[in-house]
C-alpha cells in the first residue's frame, strides 16, 4: 500500500516545484531563489502527502478490521441462539 502513496506523493511534489518555480520566475526573482523556494516546497508537500496517505490507509484498514470482527460476532451469536 506504500507504493501509490508515494507515486501520489512524488507526482504532487514535482508538479508544485514546477509550478512554484514558474510562480517565483514570473514574479521576476533569481533562478536561484526560484529553485530553492520550489525545491523546499515541493519537499514539504511530498513529506504531507505521505503523512497524509499513511494516516488514511490505517483509518481504512482499522476500520476494515473491526467491521470484520463485528460481523464474525454477529455470525457467532447468531449461530449459537439458533442451537
Amino acid at each position: 500500500m506504500d507504493k501509490p502513496i508515494r507515486q501520489i506523493a512524488v507526482c504532487l511534489a514535482v508538479l508544485l516545484f514546477f509550478l512554484m518555480a514558474a510562480a517565483g520566475w514570473l514574479s521576476g526573482h533569481e533562478p536561484a531563489v526560484c529553485t530553492q523556494r520550489a525545491l523546499v516546497g515541493a519537499v514539504v508537500l511530498y513529506l504531507a502527502t505521505r503523512v497524509a496517505g499513511n494516516l488514511v490507509m490505517r483509518i481504512l484498514v482499522q476500520a476494515m478490521a473491526q467491521d470484520r470482527v463485528r460481523d464474525h460476532r454477529t455470525k457467532t451469536t447468531h449461530n449459537n441462539n439458533e442451537q
